[in-house]
């Protein structure tokens, strides 16, 4: 890094309609709750996560979805940090598998979802 100028290895969501288009059913769990207000809030893959696990923590989800959606969230959370670690690590080879695998698991939380 320069002495002005910042170096970062990051990851973002492009389009955040393509995470709906994704996954609509979690993306209806995280978000589609929500009232509108004044403040934009992103809605990416990452938000997508942090926003399930809180739903499933805070939230008064029903009991069989929370059963549903805890054990692969879990492993999906699990992750998102080794993901953020290797982007703090400046290692986005590892990173970039890790956003497969991270990806690839929620399709199938979306499939275990859809049973319900």
């Amino acid at each position: 890094m320069g002495r002005v100028l910042q170096i970062r290895v990051m990851a973002y969501t492009f389009s955040e309609k393509e995470v709906e288009e994704a996954w609509p059913g979690l993306y209806k769990i995280a978000f589609g709750q929500e009232k509108l207000s004044g403040i934009a809030r992103v809605r990416g893959v990452l938000e997508l996560v942090d926003t399930l696990h809180d739903r499933v923590r805070f939230e008064d989800l029903d009991k069989k979805m929370i059963d549903t959606l805890s054990p692969r969230l879990n492993k999906i959370l699990s992750i998102k940090k080794q993901l953020e670690e290797a982007l703090a690590d400046w290692q986005p080879q590892i990173a970039n598998k890790l956003s497969y695998s991270l990806e690839d698991e929620l399709d199938q939380l979306e499939k275990e979802i859809r049973q319900l």
